[in-house]
Protein backbone atom coordinates (compact mmCIF):
# COMPACT_ATOMS: atom_id res chain seq x y z
CA UNK A 1 0.00 0.00 0.00
CA UNK A 2 1.39 3.48 -0.69
CA UNK A 3 1.93 6.34 1.44
CA UNK A 4 -0.92 8.70 2.22
CA UNK A 5 -0.77 12.69 2.27
CA UNK A 6 -0.85 12.15 6.35
CA UNK A 7 2.72 9.82 6.24
CA UNK A 8 4.76 13.19 4.78
CA UNK A 9 3.87 14.85 7.89
CA UNK A 10 6.13 14.51 10.75
CA UNK A 11 4.55 12.82 14.23
CA UNK A 12 3.62 15.46 17.04
CA UNK A 13 2.89 14.94 20.96
CA UNK A 14 1.53 16.92 23.29
CA UNK A 15 1.91 16.72 26.87
CA UNK A 16 -1.84 17.56 29.13
CA UNK A 17 -2.15 17.45 32.75
CA UNK A 18 -4.58 14.17 33.13
CA UNK A 19 -5.91 12.24 36.12
CA UNK A 20 -3.02 13.49 38.31
CA UNK A 21 -0.43 12.57 36.21
CA UNK A 22 1.11 13.90 32.63
CA UNK A 23 -0.20 12.03 29.96
CA UNK A 24 0.75 12.71 25.72
CA UNK A 25 -1.56 12.84 23.07
CA UNK A 26 0.25 12.02 19.76
CA UNK A 27 -0.60 12.60 16.36
CA UNK A 28 0.70 10.16 13.44
CA UNK A 29 -0.48 9.16 10.14
CA UNK A 30 -3.40 11.37 10.55
CA UNK A 31 -4.80 9.71 13.71
CA UNK A 32 -4.32 10.79 17.34
CA UNK A 33 -4.23 8.45 20.26
CA UNK A 34 -3.57 8.83 23.67
CA UNK A 35 -1.39 6.10 25.12
CA UNK A 36 -2.64 6.24 28.72
CA UNK A 37 -6.34 5.63 27.71
CA UNK A 38 -7.26 2.24 26.06
CA UNK A 39 -10.82 2.77 26.06
CA UNK A 40 -12.01 6.45 25.35
CA UNK A 41 -14.94 5.22 23.95
CA UNK A 42 -16.00 3.94 27.26
CA UNK A 43 -14.71 6.76 29.23
CA UNK A 44 -17.23 9.31 27.80
CA UNK A 45 -19.98 7.08 28.33
CA UNK A 46 -18.71 6.91 31.84
CA UNK A 47 -18.35 10.66 31.62
CA UNK A 48 -22.32 11.23 30.63
CA UNK A 49 -23.53 9.42 33.66
CA UNK A 50 -21.44 11.76 35.79
CA UNK A 51 -18.39 10.39 36.36
CA UNK A 52 -15.10 12.91 35.31
CA UNK A 53 -13.96 13.03 31.93
CA UNK A 54 -9.97 12.79 31.39
CA UNK A 55 -8.45 15.60 29.93
CA UNK A 56 -7.46 13.73 27.26
CA UNK A 57 -10.69 12.21 27.04
CA UNK A 58 -11.80 15.44 25.97
CA UNK A 59 -8.92 16.76 24.28
CA UNK A 60 -9.45 14.03 21.50
CA UNK A 61 -12.82 14.71 21.51
CA UNK A 62 -12.03 18.32 20.61
CA UNK A 63 -9.70 17.33 18.62
CA UNK A 64 -12.57 15.46 16.14
CA UNK A 65 -15.22 18.07 16.20
CA UNK A 66 -12.84 20.72 14.78
CA UNK A 67 -11.33 18.32 12.27
CA UNK A 68 -14.87 16.92 11.53
CA UNK A 69 -16.49 20.74 11.66
CA UNK A 70 -13.89 22.66 9.90
CA UNK A 71 -14.64 25.88 11.00
CA UNK A 72 -11.57 26.87 12.46
CA UNK A 73 -10.08 27.36 8.55
CA UNK A 74 -11.93 31.27 9.29
CA UNK A 75 -8.88 31.81 11.85
CA UNK A 76 -6.55 29.11 10.67
CA UNK A 77 -6.03 30.56 7.24
CA UNK A 78 -4.72 34.45 8.55
CA UNK A 79 -3.60 33.99 12.04
CA UNK A 80 -0.35 32.92 13.75
CA UNK A 81 -1.58 31.15 16.13
CA UNK A 82 1.20 30.17 18.72
CA UNK A 83 1.01 34.03 18.91
CA UNK A 84 1.09 35.40 22.61
CA UNK A 85 -1.31 38.41 21.80
CA UNK A 86 -3.38 36.73 19.34
CA UNK A 87 -4.18 33.99 21.96
CA UNK A 88 -4.95 36.38 24.26
CA UNK A 89 -7.31 37.84 21.86
CA UNK A 90 -8.85 34.88 20.95
CA UNK A 91 -9.41 33.95 25.36
CA UNK A 92 -10.95 37.34 25.55
CA UNK A 93 -13.33 36.75 22.73
CA UNK A 94 -13.86 33.33 24.10
CA UNK A 95 -14.74 34.52 27.41
CA UNK A 96 -17.16 37.51 26.08
CA UNK A 97 -18.89 34.30 24.07
CA UNK A 98 -19.56 32.54 27.03
CA UNK A 99 -20.41 35.36 29.82
CA UNK A 100 -22.35 37.74 27.74
CA UNK A 101 -23.04 35.84 24.03
CA UNK A 102 -21.01 38.24 22.60
CA UNK A 103 -19.62 36.59 19.11
CA UNK A 104 -16.71 38.63 18.54
CA UNK A 105 -14.59 35.35 16.46
CA UNK A 106 -15.99 32.96 13.99
CA UNK A 107 -19.26 35.29 12.93
CA UNK A 108 -20.47 32.99 9.82
CA UNK A 109 -20.66 29.74 12.52
CA UNK A 110 -23.45 29.97 15.32
CA UNK A 111 -22.24 30.44 18.63
CA UNK A 112 -21.88 26.70 19.70
CA UNK A 113 -19.49 25.75 16.85
CA UNK A 114 -17.95 29.28 17.64
CA UNK A 115 -17.36 28.10 21.49
CA UNK A 116 -16.39 24.66 20.17
CA UNK A 117 -13.80 25.95 17.29
CA UNK A 118 -11.97 28.26 19.73
CA UNK A 119 -11.84 25.71 22.22
CA UNK A 120 -9.66 23.72 19.75
CA UNK A 121 -7.48 26.54 19.24
CA UNK A 122 -6.50 27.35 22.28
CA UNK A 123 -6.28 23.83 23.64
CA UNK A 124 -3.88 22.69 20.57
CA UNK A 125 -0.60 24.34 19.80
CA UNK A 126 -0.14 25.73 15.90
CA UNK A 127 1.75 22.29 15.02
CA UNK A 128 -1.53 20.14 15.40
CA UNK A 129 -3.87 23.18 14.06
CA UNK A 130 -1.69 22.28 10.82
CA UNK A 131 -2.75 18.53 10.66
CA UNK A 132 -6.15 19.36 11.40
CA UNK A 133 -6.58 21.95 9.04
CA UNK A 134 -4.73 19.96 6.06
CA UNK A 135 -6.99 17.08 6.73
CA UNK A 136 -10.07 19.01 6.33
CA UNK A 137 -8.43 20.70 3.44
CA UNK A 138 -7.86 17.42 1.48
CA UNK A 139 -12.00 15.84 2.21
CA UNK A 140 -13.09 18.87 0.77
CA UNK A 141 -10.41 18.90 -1.97
CA UNK A 142 -13.35 18.80 -4.68
CA UNK A 143 -15.74 21.47 -3.42
CA UNK A 144 -16.24 23.92 -5.88
CA UNK A 145 -15.83 28.20 -5.11
CA UNK A 146 -18.36 28.93 -3.04
CA UNK A 147 -18.60 25.96 -0.92
CA UNK A 148 -18.50 26.74 2.73
CA UNK A 149 -14.90 26.60 3.14
CA UNK A 150 -13.60 27.36 -0.27
CA UNK A 151 -12.86 30.84 0.92
CA UNK A 152 -10.85 30.22 3.78
CA UNK A 153 -9.00 27.46 1.82
CA UNK A 154 -8.09 30.11 -1.21
CA UNK A 155 -7.27 32.93 1.29
CA UNK A 156 -4.84 30.16 3.16
CA UNK A 157 -2.91 29.00 0.03
CA UNK A 158 -2.49 32.54 -1.40
CA UNK A 159 -1.13 33.64 2.74
CA UNK A 160 1.60 30.93 2.89
CA UNK A 161 2.12 31.00 -1.15
CA UNK A 162 3.18 34.89 -0.34
CA UNK A 163 5.58 34.42 2.56
CA UNK A 164 7.06 31.08 0.74
CA UNK A 165 7.95 33.70 -2.16
CA UNK A 166 9.47 36.04 -0.02
CA UNK A 167 11.89 33.68 1.48
CA UNK A 168 12.77 31.85 -2.01
CA UNK A 169 13.84 35.60 -2.78
CA UNK A 170 16.63 35.93 -0.05
CA UNK A 171 19.62 34.80 -2.49
CA UNK A 172 17.90 37.60 -5.33
CA UNK A 173 18.55 41.33 -3.39
CA UNK A 174 20.92 42.70 -5.82
CA UNK A 175 18.50 42.51 -8.67
CA UNK A 176 15.12 42.77 -6.74
CA UNK A 177 13.36 45.84 -4.81
CA UNK A 178 12.80 44.59 -1.06
CA UNK A 179 11.43 40.89 -1.76
CA UNK A 180 8.38 41.61 0.65
CA UNK A 181 7.14 44.78 -1.85
CA UNK A 182 7.22 42.55 -4.83
CA UNK A 183 3.94 42.44 -6.15
CA UNK A 184 2.75 39.01 -6.08
CA UNK A 185 -0.62 37.42 -6.97
CA UNK A 186 -1.26 33.60 -6.06
CA UNK A 187 -4.15 32.59 -8.31
CA UNK A 188 -5.76 28.97 -6.60
CA UNK A 189 -6.47 26.74 -8.63
CA UNK A 190 -8.18 23.45 -8.78
CA UNK A 191 -6.99 20.56 -7.26
CA UNK A 192 -5.45 18.45 -9.54
CA UNK A 193 -4.69 21.23 -12.09
CA UNK A 194 -0.98 22.07 -12.95
CA UNK A 195 0.65 25.04 -11.45
CA UNK A 196 1.93 27.87 -13.38
CA UNK A 197 4.65 30.69 -13.04
CA UNK A 198 5.11 34.39 -14.95
CA UNK A 199 6.78 36.99 -13.41
CA UNK A 200 10.08 39.63 -13.56
CA UNK A 201 12.80 40.40 -11.31
CA UNK A 202 13.78 43.92 -12.39
CA UNK A 203 14.02 46.32 -9.54
CA UNK A 204 11.25 48.52 -8.98
CA UNK A 205 9.29 46.15 -12.07
CA UNK A 206 9.68 43.07 -10.51
CA UNK A 207 6.13 41.20 -10.17
CA UNK A 208 5.11 37.57 -10.11
CA UNK A 209 2.15 35.62 -10.29
CA UNK A 210 1.95 32.11 -9.16
CA UNK A 211 -0.69 29.65 -10.12
CA UNK A 212 -1.19 27.00 -7.31
CA UNK A 213 -4.06 24.44 -5.85
CA UNK A 214 -5.10 23.73 -2.33
CA UNK A 215 -3.29 20.28 -2.97
CA UNK A 216 0.35 22.40 -2.70
CA UNK A 217 -0.83 23.49 0.87
CA UNK A 218 -1.08 19.16 1.73
CA UNK A 219 1.76 18.06 -0.47
CA UNK A 220 4.40 20.36 -0.35
CA UNK A 221 3.55 23.45 2.36
CA UNK A 222 2.54 20.79 5.04
CA UNK A 223 5.33 18.45 4.70
CA UNK A 224 7.96 21.40 5.16
CA UNK A 225 8.76 21.53 1.20
CA UNK A 226 7.68 24.99 0.37
CA UNK A 227 11.24 25.69 -0.66
CA UNK A 228 14.28 23.29 -2.06
CA UNK A 229 17.52 22.92 -0.84
CA UNK A 230 18.69 25.79 -3.11
CA UNK A 231 15.99 28.22 -1.80
CA UNK A 232 13.45 28.12 -4.76
CA UNK A 233 9.63 27.87 -4.58
CA UNK A 234 8.71 24.39 -4.84
CA UNK A 235 5.53 23.84 -7.07
CA UNK A 236 4.35 20.33 -6.50
CA UNK A 237 5.48 17.38 -4.93
CA UNK A 238 6.49 16.03 -8.10
CA UNK A 239 9.39 18.34 -8.30
CA UNK A 240 8.42 21.45 -10.55
CA UNK A 241 9.81 24.71 -8.77
CA UNK A 242 9.99 28.14 -9.62
CA UNK A 243 13.33 29.35 -11.33
CA UNK A 244 14.36 32.46 -12.53
CA UNK A 245 16.46 32.56 -15.10
CA UNK A 246 17.92 35.80 -17.61
CA UNK A 247 15.94 36.60 -20.75
CA UNK A 248 17.62 37.95 -24.18
CA UNK A 249 17.19 41.41 -22.57
CA UNK A 250 18.90 40.13 -19.38
CA UNK A 251 16.18 40.93 -16.86
CA UNK A 252 15.20 37.61 -14.62
CA UNK A 253 12.09 36.07 -15.90
CA UNK A 254 10.27 33.11 -14.16
CA UNK A 255 9.73 29.45 -15.35
CA UNK A 256 8.89 25.99 -13.97
CA UNK A 257 11.55 23.48 -14.05
CA UNK A 258 11.64 20.03 -13.14
CA UNK A 259 13.98 19.53 -10.02
CA UNK A 260 17.54 18.84 -11.95
CA UNK A 261 16.24 19.48 -15.08
CA UNK A 262 15.43 21.86 -17.72
CA UNK A 263 12.55 24.76 -17.87
CA UNK A 264 9.39 22.84 -19.14
CA UNK A 265 7.03 24.34 -22.08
Amino acid sequence: MGRGWADELAEVSLALPCSGEVHHLRWRAGRVRASAHRDLAGEEGLAAFGGALPACVDAVATWRRAVADGGFLAEWCDHDLDDAVYRHHLQVAMNRLRTEGVQDLFRTLTPRQAEAMGRFLLRFPQSWIDRAALGVIRRHRHDGPGAGLSGFTRRAVQVRARTAFVASLARWHPAVRPAALVPFECVVTPWDSTPYVTGVLDGTASWCRVGLSPRWLVEVWGPGRALDHRGDLMLDRAGLMLRWEPNATGQMTAGVHLAGGSALA
